[in-house]
């Protein structure tokens, strides 16, 4: 069985410097993933950090976290610049990333 933890990009979770704290924890106490919303904020009103800049610092400061969305909105999204960023991820995590794409909500 896998564990893992998915973590939201919206309001006081927007800072990435919070990712960072929740993925040495996760790690440091055995979870095997972390997932970061990809919600785009402003359609609500709240604060929201992009999900890639927050994946890529939680990349730098594990060593076995697999990583990714969870899920990505590719129809709100270029797929060509999410397909980049998704590349210089997994390079930079060192082949740790797992991407989920789908649709997205209604609003």
């Amino acid at each position: 069985m896998h564990y893992g933890i998915v973590m939201s990009n919206l309001d006081d979770c927007a800072d990435p410097r919070l990712a960072i704290h929740l993925a040495r924890a996760a790690e440091e106490a055995g979870w095997e993933a972390l997932f970061v919303w990809d919600h785009l904020g402003f359609v609500w009103g709240s604060a929201s950090s992009d999900p890639w800049i927050s994946l890529s610092a939680v990349a730098v400061c594990t060593t076995r976290l697999k990583l990714g969305t969870a899920i990505t909105p590719l129809a709100r999204r270029r797929p060509q610049v999410v397909a980049n960023a998704l590349g210089s991820l997994d390079l930079l995590s060192g082949g740790r990333v797992s991407f989920g794409a789908g649709l997205g909500g209604v609003t």
